[in-house]
């Protein structure tokens, strides 16, 4: 039977109602899809990020100081010294060997920060590593382990310390007092200014004359009640036409970093 005036008032809610559910429910559907593409498209994160972990084992397992590096933000590599980053690697490879098995890895992620945590079996013992990525570069990093205890006694290089006091007296030779105090651990050069400086090039002089040459003579290790290296003194000799002092320079180690942290001439 047909009808052709209005459609009645119920009839008209019931088909308003029906096309508000089959609306809602394709909604729900849409959202129920972007939230598994989300999902999937957070785990496929996820598995990019843990990555990075894994390119960080296999830097530490090969060994190389410059492929560790490179996977570091600036910042955090400008505080690492390649001579104790190399000997931690060694440490690393003679303590606890190759890597055998890495559990999931825990992460906690804020923003563009991501902290990525797994425990490591190694072939000579165990570790938990964590590493702390931002903008795909690792910003901290940390192995611990009782392997590794006190796994610091000497860096594999002394040059770059030699280099960094050569530079240092090369600066005060030339008056370069600024230079000198930025070649300086900054807790000591706030202690020092140009006119200390110029007293101890000043009496260099009255002891050696104006023309010099150095001589690098020896280093002497300063050793921990744990094996642990605490310091390195570097000695030279400078010689002139009135006479010859020796030159010592003291550089400190912190965390994987040594300083320039005091000098004497006598």
């Amino acid at each position: 039977m047909s009808h052709d005036g209005p459609t009645t008032p119920i009839l008209q809610a019931a088909i308003m109602n029906s096309k508000f559910t089959s609306s809602y429910g394709s909604h729900r559907k849409l959202i129920a899809f972007f939230a598994i593409l989300f999902i999937l498209g957070a785990q496929a994160q996820a598995q990019v990020d843990e990555e990075k972990l894994d390119q960080f084992l296999n830097a530490v397992q090969i060994g190389e100081t410059e492929g560790l590096l490179n996977l570091m933000h600036p910042k955090l590599a400008e505080q690492i010294d390649p001579p104790i980053l190399e000997a931690w690697l060694q440490s690393v490879a003679y303590k606890l060997g190759s890597v055998e098995v890495v559990l999931p890895a825990t992460s906690i992620i804020a923003g563009d920060r991501e902290e990525f945590t797994s425990n490591v079996s190694f072939t000579k013992g165990t570790a938990r590593v964590a590493i702390t990525v931002l903008n795909d570069s690792i910003v901290a990093f940390e192995v611990q382990s009782d392997e590794l205890a006190n796994w610091f006694q000497r860096p594999t290089s002394l040059k770059i310390y030699r280099d960094r006091v050569e530079r240092f007296m090369t600066a005060l030779d030339n008056q370069e007092y600024d230079r000198c105090l930025s070649l300086m651990h900054s807790q000591i050069a706030e202690k020092l200014n140009a006119e200390i400086l110029s007293e101890y090039l000043e009496k260099v002089e009255q002891v050696v004359g104006a023309s010099r040459t150095r001589k690098f003579q020896f280093a002497k290790l300063t050793i921990l009640p744990d094996e642990r290296l605490e310091q390195i003194d570097l000695y030279y000799e400078i010689e002139g036409s009135l006479g010859s002092v020796t030159a010592e320079f003291a550089i400190r180690f912190q965390g994987m970093r040594g300083q320039l942290v005091g000098f004497r001439f006598r």
